[in-house]
């Protein structure tokens, strides 16, 4: 293990949406890593506690939080509860967000309001919350999960809400600096069981990668723990895509072959 793989010992983790998935992999890379993680989940009990068990047998330290962050007054509680029991957090992940693909006609106020308390108001309490305690350690991390639909306009809540977040990250970068780095990760389309299920959507988004691939729950987890590492720590305000080069600009390749 390197010397940036050790900065994290000691240090308490946040990591919302972790009992499965691209935040269950964030979850286990930091307590590999080190820190003490406080894994979050909804409902998913038996898949909390499977991922604090794998922490475990990694010989990591993990403690499971269920809290329905659609109640503000809950998500607002829940970094008091994570200090009271853990310590003074020093790193956010605000991975949780209900993705939603409605259209706008028919997208009812219940999913709109849900998709933007959970992607965008629960990350903007926490860190309020978070961050009197990081400046007083004099250190923290935090790290908002985006996604390329941020930049794309065919997912009208869910891709508002994402790119809200990187706006935040940004404003917050500035307004929490020197003490407290603040950046976004911003993957594409992450290869999940889910998308295995899907051969034909699949195809289509590696056909049009670049890197002929999807980005992986694994990859997505290093770059955050990178992110929390000293050897980032000039690393702020940035939005990091993780896509294969999916979301690049590229010029249409013109059939110039003249007839005649």
């Amino acid at each position: 293990m390197s010397a940036g793989e050790c900065d994290l010992n000691g240090k308490v983790a946040l990591v919302t949406g972790s009992s499965s998935g691209a935040g269950a992999a964030i979850a286990l890379e930091l307590a590999r890593r080190g820190a003490r993680v406080a894994v979050h989940c909804r409902r998913a009990l038996s898949e909390g506690e499977s991922i604090v068990a794998r922490i475990a047998a990694i010989g990591g330290k993990a403690t499971l939080f269920p809290v329905d962050l659609r109640d503000p007054e809950a998500a607002a509680a829940l970094v008091c509860q994570v200090t009271e029991r853990l310590g003074a957090l020093g790193i956010l992940v605000n991975n949780a967000g209900p993705y939603s693909d409605t259209p706008f006609r028919s997208l009812p106020l219940s999913e709109w309001e849900t998709v933007m308390a959970v992607n965008l108001r629960t990350p903007y309490q926490l860190a309020q919350s978070a961050i009197t305690g990081m400046e007083r350690m004099g250190w923290g991390r935090i790290i908002n999960v985006s996604a390329t639909s941020a930049y794309a306009r065919s997912h009208s809540v869910y891709g508002l809400a994402k790119e809200a977040l990187i706006h935040l990250t940004q404003c917050l970068a500035l307004e929490f600096a020197p003490l407290v780095t603040v950046n976004a990760i911003v993957p594409g389309q992450i290869a999940s069981e889910r998308t295995d299920t899907m051969a034909d959507y699949k195809a289509s988004v590696v056909m049009e990668t670049p890197m002929a691939r999807l980005v992986t729950e694994q990859e997505v987890a290093r770059m955050v723990a990178f992110l929390c590492t000293s050897e980032f720590s000039a690393v702020t305000g940035q939005s990091i895509v993780m896509d294969g080069g999916r979301s690049l600009p590229r010029t249409p390749k013109l059939n110039l072959t003249t007839t005649g």
